[in-house]
């Protein structure tokens, strides 16, 4: 999967969401093979 300038190995993409994520469970989905993760959607 390509997005701009980056490649992306695995095509799944952890969404953005408010209050549910935090750094460690965004290190537990890239651990488990998440391509992409993201910080907390602001709003």
């Amino acid at each position: 999967m390509q997005i701009g300038p980056f490649s992306i190995l695995n095509p799944v993409i952890l969404a953005p969401m408010a209050g549910v994520t935090d750094p460690v469970f965004r290190a537990i989905c890239r651990d488990q093979g998440a391509g992409l993760t993201v910080s907390e959607m602001i709003s």
